[in-house]
């Protein structure tokens, strides 16, 4: 009798594994994740997506009152403010070019950077910085005044296309004209 009480004790008579995982059961759980990952990869994207058109849409509502009191305050229209094309030096650039990548020493970002130094000066409102996104500078294009045959053109602002196109930029809003005879 004493032998079959150790026996009960000890635990030999019965099997005392430990229990695991099955593979079944990883399976299902690793499933689970990837199907959580893929949709909450999906999810971000789109929030990323409407926070940089968000970004976009303020700063041009705030580059275009800028430029709209600068006009005012100067009694001129921009291209008199700016002194310069201030597009043609980002436009012009080869195809895939990113802009961002441009040393701050290049013309594009020094006559972008000159143009808003004058139209926060002109303006009283800090546009100084200003870039979308992506880190490049914005598109605007003083079409009013560059000579006679453009006299009567709107000014335009916008963002250049990503990723970058040769002459392509996304025109967002045209300015009203400045000049009262047209």
């Amino acid at each position: 009798m004493s032998v079959m009480r150790l026996v009960g004790k000890s635990g030999f008579g019965s099997m005392n594994r430990s229990r695991g995982f099955t593979i079944v059961e990883l399976l299902i759980v690793i499933v689970v994740i990837a199907i959580l990952a893929a949709i909450t990869i999906v999810a971000y994207n789109g929030i990323q997506g409407r926070a940089q058109q968000s970004k976009i849409d303020s700063d041009i509502a705030m580059l275009e009152r800028s430029i709209m009191a600068a006009r005012i305050n100067a009694d001129r229209n921009l291209f008199s403010i700016t002194q310069d094309y201030t597009d043609e030096h980002c436009y012009n650039r080869p195809s895939g070019t990113n802009l961002a990548t441009l040393p701050f020493t290049h013309d594009c970002w020094t006559k972008y950077n000159r143009a808003l130094d004058r139209v926060s000066a002109a303006s009283g409102i800090d546009v100084r910085g200003l870039k979308d996104p992506w880190s490049r500078p914005y598109f605007f294009n003083e079409n009013e005044g560059e000579g006679s045959w453009a006299a009567c053109t709107k000014d335009q602002i916008g963002v250049y296309s990503h990723p970058f196109q040769t002459a392509s930029a996304d025109v967002v809003r045209e300015l009203p004209l400045f000049a009262t005879d047209c």
